[in-house]
Formats: structure tokens, C-alpha cells, sequence
């Protein structure tokens, strides 16, 4: 499968620009009626590409909710291109075009259909219930505040005077604005991956948000004539049109919008929902600087989202400390899966390797006597023949244990591997007699498999005392298995090493 890149083609993007250079242009040197008249047909346009493209994208994608989701917001563009399309043609034939009108209806109806479609969405990863809860309350408050301070309050004032009907419809402009933000930053900080439809979507909305609220404003106080305010709306449906052209590959694409789930939340995800409190914070300053205080209410949502942000730091915070946590116990459990046998639980090779190399760096420092004991079950293949694998193992397990049961606490005992287990005593003893009571206590029967069985072994011991020269683990190692040998060749059941092979039970 032939993979492509998720950045749109490049011929969309040349259009896109091009429309925006021309909009541009035509505001700045265009007069007022014909620079309007330009920038209602790129509005019409823009706002048709973008419902066309994701049309396309959701007739591609898989079905559920994803289609869903696309599906409406191709039905929110399509509401906004015919409430313009309706306001171009009024525009066109009557200079003085009535508010409200029919085109509102499709305007504001965007707002519903989008904030419907990103509700849809089915993105699910990212934080915990509570800090999804205060993500949405911190979200919303510092998004009202600036929408409330920088134009909703100035469009509640000067409404007082318009018709019902026109001043709360100023009023809805700016209020599904702050809908949309609000539901575009929780869906944002869901996601993880590469999110390159939805980023564009949510560029997109936070330009139409812009351009709805200072439409609002101008509408107000009389001085809307479109020109630049009207650059908001077209670069928004422009980018909300190269959401729909994003792709991954050329066949079966993934959705740009769930691709990802699993992993950790991206960066952007994580520090999206501090940046509306950062302007929020900004405008607040900005204003008081300017002798605008803080009235009572807006007070109180201030010191909700700080409190919002606290619980947010707080839930982060014990977030953290609980995975910390859980990356040591996992850290505690890959170093006992590294250095333990995985069957009986006993060191492995490696750890009784590395023990036993210390004790001999102990012994040609401090002089400190050392012994190796290497045992080998006699005759384990007939019980692993008669009685089974699991048996044989479950043997091997009680032979663990019962061998840890005579040793010191400072005492190493390893399964190097089948049957054969060494023991590495330290700080003095009696090794043979150490090695006398392991063979003691493998003699007491077995209750395996429904039967008493009697199991025995053959014990070698090599032995370092003080004033012995040090040697290297492999070697002090291999003679302890050189005396399990000579004790197995005497006669099976017996230990030798430290003095001519003697019976285990002797």
C-alpha cells in the first residue's frame, strides 16, 4: 500500500491562499460596494467548498459515528452557504439588507449542526472524567469572560434599544461562538496522534468565531460594511475545506479524526485548555489597566476558573505521583522478572553470577570465607517420564522452597537451569553441614501427584576459607559442579568436596 502524506495537496492549499489574497485585495483597493460584493461570492464559495469536501470525506470514511460527525458538519457548512447565498442575492438587489433575516437562520444553524458534529465525535483518550469536567468549566468560563468583556457586553448595551428579535440574535452570534470553542478545545484535548483534519477544523472554527463576534460588534454600532471582517469567515471555510481534502493514504484511509487512540495525549493536548485562561488573563489585565474593574459577576467567573485551574493542577499532580508509582512497581517487577527464575522464584544464573563475583571481591578485600554448593536432583527425568511436565515442575517448586528453608538470610540459593540449583553461602559456616541439612531435607518425602515420592541428590561443595587464594567465579563454579559430579559418580545421594564422597545420610 502506497502511503501519502496528510498535509492537503498542494494545489488546495495555492487556491486557498489565492482566495484569500484576492478577498484581500479587493477590501483594500475595491470600493465599498464592490469590495462587498466580492467578499459575499468568496464567502459563498469558500463556505460550498468546505461543505462539498466534507461531504466527500464522510461518503469515504467508515461508517458510526465518525461518518456521523463529518456528515453534519457538511450540513452545517451547506445551512451557512445558504443563508449566504440568500444575503448575496439581497445584497446584490437591494442596498440596504434587512436584520435579522433569512440568512441568519442558516448562520446560526452552523453553529448548532458544528458543535452537534464535534460533540459526535468519539474521541475518548487523554485525561480522566474530572479533568475532562474541569476542562470543559475552566474552558468555558475564561471564553465567556473574553467574549463577555470584548464583545457581548458592548452588543448587550447598545441592543437595548433594537427590536427583540435583533438584539438577542446579536447576542446568539457571539454565544454559539463561545459553544463552539468551548466544544472544539474538549475535543481537542481527547486526541492524541497526528490530528491534521481536526487542527484544521479547529483553526477554522476559532476564525468564524472571531469573524461572527466582530460582526456582531459592527452590527451594533452600525459600522459593519464587510470588507476585512469578512476575511474571518472565508479563511475559516477555507480551512474547514482542507480538513475535508485530508488524507493518509490512498486506499482506505483512517479517519485524520481517530487515528492514534492509543498513546500518550500529545503535547498540544495537554496544554490546550490553559491557553483560554492565558487570554482570558491577559484581557482581564488588559482592561484593568485601562480603569475597566471587574464587576461582581465577572468577579466570580474569574475566581472559577482560577479555582479550575487549581483542581486541574491538583488532579495532575496526584495523576503523576499514581503513575510514578506504577512505573516503579513495573521497574520492581522487570528487575525481579531479570534476575529471578520464573518458575520457582529463586535467583537465576545472572543474579548468582553477580553475587557470587561480589563475594569474591569481599573475600580478596576483607578476607571473608565463601562456599558454593552445586546440587542436582537424581534421576528427575523418570519423574517428569512417569508423572508428567507438570509435576516435574511442581517438584522443582518444593524443592525451592524446601532448600530455601535451610539456608541463612544471607545465603544465595539460584536455579541454573533443569534440576540442577547452587547455593552460595557466605560470612563463614559450615558449608558440608549447610550442604548436609539441604540433602536432609530433600530426603523427607514429597506428596506429588496424588503420591509420596522420595528425592535425592547429588551435592558438591567448593569452599574458600580466609587465607585461601581468591579465584574467578567461573572457577570456584565449575569445581563445585566438578564435586557434584565425583559425589553423582560415587554413588548418587551423596555429597562431596571438602572430604572424600561421603552418604547424604551419613
Amino acid at each position: 500500500m502506497t502511503q501519502r502524506s496528510t498535509a492537503p495537496p498542494r494545489v488546495a492549499v495555492a487556491v486557498a491562499c489565492g482566495v484569500l489574497l484576492g478577498c484581500l485585495l479587493a477590501a483594500v483597493l475595491l470600493p465599498a460596494t464592490p469590495a462587498s460584493h466580492v467578499s459575499d461570492v468568496a464567502q459563498l464559495l469558500a463556505a460550498a467548498a468546505a461543505a462539498a469536501t466534507t461531504a466527500r470525506y464522510a461518503r469515504r470514511t467508515a461508517a458510526g459515528r465518525v461518518r456521523g460527525a463529518w456528515v453534519l458538519v457538511s450540513l452545517a457548512c451547506a445551512a451557512w452557504s445558504a443563508g449566504e447565498a440568500w444575503w448575496s442575492w439581497a445584497a446584490a438587489t437591494d442596498d440596504l439588507v434587512p436584520f435579522p433575516s433569512p440568512a441568519d437562520v442558516g448562520f446560526l444553524g452552523f453553529a448548532v449542526l458544528a458543535a452537534a458534529g464535534l460533540l459526535l465525535h468519539p474521541a475518548t483518550g487523554g485525561s480522566s472524567q474530572w479533568q475532562r469536567f474541569l476542562d470543559g468549566l475552566m474552558t468555558a468560563g475564561a471564553v465567556s469572560l473574553v467574549s463577555w468583556l470584548t464583545t457581548l457586553e458592548s452588543v448587550s448595551r447598545a441592543s437595548g434599544g433594537a427590536g427583540r428579535a435583533e438584539s438577542l440574535l446579536l447576542l446568539a452570534y457571539p454565544a454559539s461562538d463561545v459553544l463552539l470553542v468551548v466544544v472544539t478545545v474538549l475535543l481537542l484535548t481527547r486526541t492524541r496522534g497526528n490530528r491534521t483534519a481536526l487542527h484544521l477544523m479547529s483553526l477554522g472554527v476559532v476564525c468564524l468565531g472571531v469573524a461572527d463576534s466582530a460582526f456582531a460588534y459592527l452590527q451594533t454600532a452600525g459600522d459593519y460594511d464587510g470588507g476585512l471582517v469578512d476575511l474571518g469567515w472565508v479563511g475559516g471555510f477555507l480551512l474547514i475545506a482542507l480538513a475535508g481534502l485530508s488524507r493518509r493514504s490512498a486506499e482506505s484511509p483512517p479517519d485524520p479524526w481517530t487515528a492514534g487512540e492509543v498513546g500518550a495525549p500529545s503535547r498540544l493536548a495537554q496544554v490546550l485548555p490553559y491557553v483560554p485562561v492565558v487570554v482570558a488573563l491577559s484581557v482581564v489585565v488588559g482592561f484593568t489597566m485601562l480603569g475597566r474593574p471587574l464587576a461582581r459577576g465577572e468577579m466570580l467567573v474569574a475566581c472559577l476558573v482560577v479555582g479550575c485551574v487549581l483542581g486541574r493542577q491538583f488532579l495532575t499532580v496526584r495523576d503523576n505521583v499514581r503513575l510514578t508509582g506504577d512505573l516503579a512497581s513495573r521497574e520492581r517487577q522487570l528487575r525481579h522478572q531479570a534476575f529471578h527464575d520464573p518458575l520457582t522464584g529463586v535467583a537465576n544464573r545472572s543474579l548468582f553470577q553477580d553475587r557470587l563475583e561480589h563475594a569474591l571481591a569481599l573475600h580478596a578485600r576483607d578476607r571473608r570465607s565463601l562456599a558454593v554448593v552445586f546440587l542436582d536432583l537424581d534421576d528427575f527425568k523418570a519423574v517428569n517420564d512417569s508423572l508428567g511436565h507438570m509435576a516435574g515442575d511442581e517438584l522443582l517448586i518444593r524443592v525451592a522452597e524446601r532448600l530455601t528453608g535451610t539456608l541463612r538470610t544471607g545465603d544465595t540459593i539460584a536455579r541454573l537451569g533443569g534440576d540442577e540449583f547452587a547455593v552460595l553461602l557466605e560470612d563463614g559456616g559450615d558449608p558440608l553441614g549447610s550442604a548436609q541439612r539441604m540433602a536432609d531435607a530433600l530426603g523427607q518425602a514429597f506428596a506429588l501427584a496424588g503420591q509420596e515420592l522420595t528425592v535425592h541428590a547429588s551435592i558438591g561443595v567448593a569452599a574458600l576459607a580466609a587465607d585461601d587464594l581468591t579465584v574467578t567465579a567461573d572457577q570456584l563454579l565449575g569445581r563445585s559442579d566438578a564435586a557434584m559430579y565425583a559425589a553423582k559418580r560415587a554413588g548418587k545421594g551423596r555429597i562431596a568436596g571438602l572430604r572424600e564422597p561421603v552418604p547424604a545420610s551419613s
